[in-house]
């Protein structure tokens, strides 16, 4: 592309842990198409190219935060990888194919963790997901509780009448969550079941 500064992986690896503008819409501007174009022809939408793009970002950053990591290939194929990894789980939680995660993971060597990593995001996604669909009420009391604000400080914030009005209804804003957690699909596939959601 004429004019458009060329970086090298080095310095778009910087750019990334130090959360550069520029060259975080660089690597968006030479990465997203390829990605766009994998998820079309294997059977997904415009929606699910920019979700898988965009969790790709995420994973790649978690792993350039990481202190040991150290880039085997190109970081175009490195994104690219992440991306094909993602969306090679969707299908596979779609029904549409299988592939077990050892299959998954050579598509290039990434590290031993960018499962992990896909996972983690997963989990997060449907966690926010359930917390904006609670009330405005207990978004703010949980956030509150998770800020460690004084007890005191939320009750009188909320104009609640007491402290114990405030921890019942923390706890029942808690159990809300949960429960909408626990009713998705997303939460089995993820091996909640297993687990307790705290």
């Amino acid at each position: 592309m004429k004019g458009q500064v060329l970086y090298t992986d080095e310095q778009l690896v910087a750019g990334v842990k130090s959360r550069n503008n520029y060259i975080v819409d660089y690597i968006i501007k030479n990465n997203y198409r390829p990605i766009r174009q994998y998820v079309l022809l294997n059977s997904g939408s415009e929606a699910d190219a920019q979700d898988i793009f965009q969790e790709a970002l995420i994973v790649l950053y978690r792993k350039v935060m990481e202190i040991d990591f150290k880039l085997t290939s190109s970081l175009s194929t490195f994104i690219y990888s992440i991306a094909k990894l993602i969306w090679l789980k969707q299908l596979n939680k779609r029904g549409k194919i299988n592939v077990t995660p050892d299959e998954a993971n050579t598509i290039v060597d990434m590290g031993n963790n960018i499962s992990e990593l896909i996972e983690n995001n997963e989990r997060l996604k449907l966690y926010r997901e359930k917390f904006n669909d609670l009330s405005e009420d207990c978004k703010k009391v949980l956030l509150m509780f998770l800020m460690k604000i004084p007890i005191a400080e939320i009750t009188k914030i909320m104009g609640y009448s007491s402290e114990q009005h405030t921890r019942n209804r923390r706890y029942r804003c808690k159990e809300s969550l949960i429960n909408r957690i626990r009713g998705t699909q997303t939460y089995k596939e993820l091996g909640y079941e297993n687990n307790t959601v705290n």
